[in-house]
């Protein structure tokens, strides 16, 4: 996947979380799910850091408009429909 201005990449160890700000529907689940690393409030916003690689994908999975997707190290993936 080619990152462009409106996808952000935020690797850590064993993940790189991706956000699509113009798909984000503003659910907030992954607020909701991971409070410690998705903060709006905070900059940068996300924080992967903050949690495991298997507790991102769980919440990102929840993501209904795909602005949040991921890569990880094991070769799983998450990206929006075309």
């Amino acid at each position: 996947m080619a990152e462009s201005e409106s996808i952000k990449e935020y690797p850590v160890p064993g993940i790189v979380v991706t956000w699509e700000a113009t798909r984000c529907q503003h659910a907030r689940e992954c607020v909701m799910g991971l409070p410690g690393v998705f903060d709006p409030k905070k900059r940068p916003w996300i924080t992967p850091e903050e949690a495991s690689v298997e507790d991102l994908v769980t919440v990102i999975d929840r993501c209904p408009s795909y602005a949040l997707s991921y890569r990880t190290d094991d070769g799983r993936t998450r990206t929006a429909p075309n």
